[in-house]
């Protein structure tokens, strides 16, 4: 329940050993390396801006990743999308493996571009050897021919054409149609005319629908037929050859596990690389500054103190630039993520992760409070985290979904969710059981709602009591008492009564009136005015409404938990109909299966907006400070890989 003590860290270096601080800061993982102060006098420093480096490195990863595309299609065993990425010693990578996986970028660039030319290439010879398909049996030259005083076009027109309104149309130029070939859908034709009237007998002919052949064949060529043989040929070796290049691109893809390392080399060096542009440099020196962490000062000190470089640091105080790391227990710390995606609390605010955690996982097993399905979403993030081995916030929101999974099952234990009702339709459609047995410990939310609304209530009153007494805490903290007891103290008072008011009625009445008491002498204290002062306590009573609406919201819980039960029971309803027979089994097991996937896959999503909605608004509302940044430390950069 706290966030790391910051502070800023300086150190100086020469500059020949710019590079290797850099590369060993990013092996320590635990410094956020900041713009350093320069100044533009000559005596002092200069911003250490080197463009062509980092643009040659981003250039270099964007050919790696047009290389690691094009021979990922030639990969024969695919990786499992489960399976863990490979460890790897980024010490362990040497200069001659990073030579030797540029010269494979660079040839499976070189076969991308041969590959699809050769394609291309081979496309066009096959539309070109189909347009000649249809001509291969006439002796004359397509399109067009000529001779001294004539010229000829071949072509097409629709199998529809009126052939009487075309000769009509055609009947004062001097041209003659030959009909070469019918089908059900065309017609192929031969028009000859003299040279004069050839161009108005082709545009009659195109107002006809005409389609010009669209390949060319010559007589030297041995017309159509000759020229098919030749391009038939030439199909042949590019064929050959395209298969040649994709048989050299399969033996290239076995690089492609290299090709991947490389690529995540890169995006380090450029992570590397773009600190270094941080940097402050002057003539013979380097300037680093950035933020670590109290409990990481030990490790940095010692890297420095083994370099004999120059070092301070100094607490960040209240200083608003510092960035955020958390700092909780194992079972909060899976929790943070939901934190950081309302927004990270301001550097030396209350950090609420591990109070929130422990209400989110209670409210979410209510609005999801089924043993099946919290069996399976424990099982289904646990075994994820076996077999894929995340890390970061992928590992915290897995784990988070498992433990939210053993909650489920703990409330489907008390209000007898068993993929909702399934033993009872089992029971009673199977083995005729007329009235089965409730398998809730507490009450079943599906014959008993308004009890599971008062739990759902009795669940956010906690809550927002609980918001309450966190900012009395931050207040009273600050040294502000008086504001905490008047502000907070006073709705604290008043609300127990309320409470209190539905167990003893006498002792919570007494309650209810200081809470309103405190209230109206309080809230006025501003005020110089008397009559302002009574007046502005007794209207700020009507905040009890605002109060009233955000309790109410907390019937979400009962509406979630309803919501998931009921279309479970339809499905356990409809795969019960058919009765106990082998095909009455198979589909019950159909629709249980698909029906309580779906009824899972919807709720589940709902349950974690609606959970989250209840933190960041009704919580997260009356106390929470935002504003900061994330703790961001140099680290690998990796996609494929995980560095050590």
């Amino acid at each position: 329940m706290a966030i790391s003590k910051m502070y800023r860290f300086s150190a100086v270096t020469l500059r020949s050993g710019a590079e290797s601080l850099s590369a060993g800061l990013q092996r320590l993982r635990c410094v956020d390396i900041v713009t350093a102060p320069t100044s533009e006098n000559d005596c002092g420093f200069a911003p250490n801006r080197c463009p062509e480096k980092t643009s040659a490195l981003s250039a270099e990863a964007s050919r790696a990743s047009a290389a690691e595309a094009f021979l990922a299609g030639y990969v024969t065993k695919k990786k499992s999308f489960l399976s863990a990425p490979d460890e790897i010693a980024l010490d362990s990578l040497t200069d001659s493996f990073r030579r030797r996986c540029a010269k494979t970028v660079s040839r499976a660039l070189e076969l991308q571009s041969e590959v699809k030319a050769e394609a291309a290439q081979l496309q066009s010879l096959k539309n070109e050897l189909a347009a000649l398909a249809p001509w291969e049996d006439f002796r004359h030259e397509v399109p067009e021919s000529r001779t001294c005083s004539t010229a000829s076009v071949s072509g097409t027109l629709s199998a529809k054409i009126n052939t009487a309104e075309l000769g009509s149309a055609l009947t004062e130029l001097a041209c003659v149609i030959e009909e070469l070939k019918r089908t059900d859908s065309e017609v192929f034709i031969r028009m000859t005319a003299y040279k004069d009237d050839f161009s108005k007998a082709l545009s009659v002919l195109n107002s006809f629908g005409f389609i010009m052949c669209p390949c060319k064949a010559t007589a030297a060529e041995g017309f159509a037929e000759g020229k098919m043989r030749r391009t038939e040929a030439l199909i042949k070796k590019a064929e050959d050859k395209l298969t040649a290049l994709n048989e050299e691109a399969k033996a290239l893809a076995e690089r492609h596990g290299d090709t991947e390392l490389y690529i995540d080399l890169l995006m380090t060096e450029a992570a590397k690389r773009e600190a270094e542009d941080s940097f402050a440099v002057s003539e013979r020196t380097v300037v680093v500054t950035g933020w670590v962490p109290a409990e990481d000062i030990d490790r940095v000190s010692k890297f420095l103190d083994e370099r004999g470089d120059a070092y301070s640091f100094e607490d960040a105080g209240c200083d608003p630039e510092a960035p955020i790391k958390f700092k909780n227990g194992a079972f909060a710390a899976q929790f943070e993520p939901v934190v950081e995606l309302y927004s990270p609390p301001a550097y030396g605010s209350f950090d609420p992760t591990s109070i929130m955690s422990f209400f989110y996982f209670i409210i979410f097993g209510l609005m999801l409070a089924d043993v099946g399905y919290g069996l399976l979403l424990s099982v289904i993030c646990f075994a994820a985290l076996k077999l894929m081995r995340p890390e970061g916030n992928m590992k915290k929101m897995l784990t988070m979904f498992g433990i939210c999974g053993i909650s489920c099952i703990v409330m489907g234990v008390l209000f007898g969710g068993y993929f909702s009702d399934a033993p009872q339709i089992i029971m009673e459609n199977w083995f005729g059981i007329e009235d089965p047995p409730d398998f809730a410990l507490l009450f079943n939310p599906l014959t008993s709602p308004i009890p599971f609304l008062a739990v759902s209530l009795g669940v956010g009153a906690v809550h927002l009591i609980t918001a309450l007494s966190i900012k009395f805490y931050v207040l009273w903290k600050r040294g502000k008492k008086l504001d905490a007891i008047c502000d907070q103290g006073s709705w604290i008072v008043l609300f127990l009564g309320i409470g209190l008011f539905l167990i003893i009625k006498e002792a919570g009445l007494v309650l209810t009136a200081i809470g309103v008491l405190m209230l109206i002498c309080t809230q006025g204290r501003h005020e110089k005015n008397i009559i302002l002062k009574v007046f502005k306590g007794v209207a700020s009573l009507y905040d009890i409404v605002s109060y009233f609406s955000d309790l109410l919201s907390y019937s979400r819980i009962l509406a979630l938990g309803l919501a998931s039960m009921v279309v479970g029971s339809v499905f356990n309803i409809l795969g019960g109909l058919p009765g106990l027979s082998v095909i009455g089994i198979i589909v019950f097991f159909v629709i249980f299966t698909i029906g309580h996937l779906l009824n899972m896959a919807v709720n589940l999503l709902g349950t974690f907006v609606h959970t989250s909605r209840l933190q960041y608004i009704e919580f997260f509302g009356k106390f929470y400070e935002d504003g900061g940044r994330m703790f961001a430390p140099l680290t690998p950069r990796s996609k494929y890989v995980r560095f050590k």
